[in-house]
């Protein structure tokens, strides 16, 4: 039986919809999976695990690509990662956590830390591209240098964050109780004001204190968490490796832009572990945890995931960079700003839920006309490999 090249690129394309569409339910099973080792341990740690073992199908996915030397589909596919859990994914938590309580809050410390993180990272991701655009290049192997010097760097600086969050200064993580939240009463700075004792006493939506102040029970014990884990994991693994043999086929026959296909499309369906997961802790007032799963999962993939990728190239001999086009790092300057901006505030509500999917709504339209059709190549593909 012989099959003509456009039933070849057919079945490519209906493939990677089904891969696509069969990686959710299972990236969401990975997010509960890794709840359940939580209740196990910590706040903090329960933070890092959602974020590390919701990242792994982004993980996997990058090392696929790097394999085939789709450098770009790595580029956009992570940075649209640190884009969808930074603005779509705590922009869904914050909006549905404040339609419920009129105020959120989570401790400053780890706000403020967070911030600096995603600040650090972002200039190791634009320096880069400032260098490229300056024309200071004395020839076409500094881009990669200078990529390799700063991954190592900011490998460096995502070991000691995590060292200071989880073993030095790991009290400064704990989720300080707020009265005021949980049981409608006020807090001790507004005791002066009986107008804002009114408004704070209505923070809640009417519902019982007990149902807030009930206990998580752990219903897989630390093993078989752990024997389920390493099945799905697998399983991801090996939808993320037919994602990535069949996306160049599924742009191609629905004449879809693939710079918005690997940036938006694919991390909003592998990012949903963090959104499951980060929604339903803003749903039950533990913004703390939600921090650490959204913007704990972009920390790492800027200051690890994107850098480890960069070192594994130079290992294997592929000049992967850290440089990416002038209108994707503006998008990731902006994302960063105004995210830090709320980080530093310690509270959150429903209209700053708004304002980031809004923010994220403008830039993904951006990636969907990112190259004007007179500006393509013939190959809309060219330029993916090096």
């Amino acid at each position: 039986m012989e099959f003509s090249p456009e039933s070849l690129d057919s079945a490519s394309a209906y493939l990677f919809g089904s891969s696509l569409l069969a990686l959710v339910p299972f990236a969401e099973r990975l997010g509960y999976i890794t709840e359940q080792l939580a209740l196990h341990t910590n706040d903090t740690y329960s933070g890092l695990l959602n974020a590390t073992f919701g990242n792994f199908s982004e993980l996997i996915l990058s090392l696929l690509a790097m394999h085939k030397r789709l450098y770009r589909v790595v580029q956009l596919s992570l940075l649209g990662s640190i884009l969808s859990n930074l603005l779509l994914v705590l922009g869904c938590s914050c909006l549905l956590g404040g339609s419920r309580y009129r105020i959120q809050r989570f401790t400053t410390v780890s706000g403020a830390v967070s911030s600096g993180m995603l600040m650090v990272a972002t200039s190791g991701l634009v320096l880069p591209c400032a260098l490229k655009m300056s024309g200071q290049e004395d020839d076409g192997d500094d881009e990669i240098n200078f990529s390799r010097g700063t991954a190592l760097v900011m490998f460096f600086m995502y070991w000691c964050y995590l060292l200071f969050s989880l073993k030095t200064n790991q009290f400064e993580f704990d989720s300080v109780p707020h009265p005021a939240e949980v049981r409608g009463s006020k807090p001790d700075s507004l005791q002066h004001d009986s107008d804002d004792e009114a408004e704070m006493s209505s923070l809640l939506s009417p519902r019982k204190a007990e149902e807030e102040e009930e206990e998580e029970v752990a219903v897989l014990s630390y093993h078989l968490a752990l024997k389920w884990l390493l099945f799905v994991t697998a399983v991801v693994g090996f939808l993320s490796d037919v994602l990535v043999g069949t996306i160049e086929a599924f742009t191609e026959r629905n004449g879809l832009n693939p710079v918005f296909t690997a940036s938006i499309v694919i991390p909003i369906f592998g990012n949903a572990a963090e959104h499951a997961a980060s929604v339903m802790f803003a749903y039950r007032n533990k913004m703390d945890i939600c921090l650490g799963i959204a913007v704990g999962s972009s920390i790492q993939i800027a200051l690890c995931v994107l850098p480890a990728c960069v070192l594994l190239g130079w290992i294997t001999d592929r000049e992967f960079s850290l440089y990416f086009e002038g209108y994707e790092t503006a998008c990731l300057v902006m994302t960063v700003m105004t995210v830090s901006f709320f980080l530093v505030g310690g509270t959150s509500n429903w209209l700053i839920g708004a304002l980031f999917i809004g923010l994220y709504m403008i830039i993904a339209w951006g990636f969907w006309i990112h190259e004007k059709e007179g500006d393509r190549p013939e190959n809309p593909h060219e330029g993916w490999r090096r």
